[in-house]
């Protein structure tokens, strides 16, 4: 089942899974003679199922999502999709380490260009929260309907809120407890969750004042952390 029109892209390496669809024409595959390499095609195939797969699991969650959903929106056949991955599981793994790859890949500019490190926790989590709520579908994916996922993808989501620490590890006078700053990084994560369980993600950014203060106030204390509050930065 592969595309009829369009010539295909390079990969996104920089784009959010789910951002695009996997049959815009413009990812399709000629038949017949394309010109393309096997691994070329490879490529854009597994970018397609990865896109298909965050379509539909943010669509119908984890436990209602087949293969066959998949690979009907990514507009190829069940045995493509076997040759990219041995199940649901491994291409939710894929497209989660892909998509907080990114995310955290984007945090990490924000935070490193900001003036201060209060300055630059509030810059990567706005980073965040403005990605997230652009990207609903990844958004979905990654922190609603990966706690349903196998235990890689659950593990996947361990190792990437331990990353998170790297964020605290600023210039404060005195080194942050590794259990503090998995505290208010399980805090943070808790908070969005609730929002995107209870609520819509394009009101994420309207977090970014209270969980710019749950995560200084602790560390830098309440009058300087305050500004964040009600300062527009």
């Amino acid at each position: 089942m592969s595309g009829q029109t369009g010539a295909p892209e390079a990969s996104d390496t920089d784009v959010l899974p789910g951002s695009r669809s996997a049959l815009d024409p413009g990812r399709a595959i000629k038949p017949g003679r394309h010109g393309l390499s096997p691994e070329t095609v490879a490529g854009i195939q597994r970018e397609r199922l990865i896109d298909a797969f965050v379509h539909v699991v943010s669509e119908h969650g984890f436990a209602h999502t087949t293969i066959s959903r998949v690979t009907e929106g990514a507009g190829v056949t069940k045995k493509t999709f076997y040759a990219h991955f041995a199940d649901l599981d491994e291409c939710f793994l894929a497209a989660y380490r892909r998509g907080m790859d990114i995310l955290l890949g984007r945090m990490t500019e924000a935070y490193e260009a900001a003036p201060s490190w209060p300055d630059g926790i509030h810059a990567a989590l706005r980073t965040m929260l403005t990605a997230l709520a652009r990207e609903p579908r990844f958004a979905r994916a990654s922190l609603v309907e990966a706690n349903a996922a196998g235990p890689q993808v659950r593990q996947a989501r361990i190792d990437t809120l331990n990353r998170f620490r790297a964020f605290f590890s600023g210039p404060l006078p005195a080194p942050i407890p590794v259990a503090v700053a998995d505290a208010i990084v399980g805090g943070i994560y808790s908070a969005i969750h609730v929002q995107m369980e209870t609520g819509e993600a394009d009101e994420l950014p309207s977090l970014l004042p209270s969980l710019t203060y749950f995560a200084l106030m602790p560390l830098i204390g309440r009058e300087a952390a305050s500004p964040y509050l009600t300062d527009e930065r």
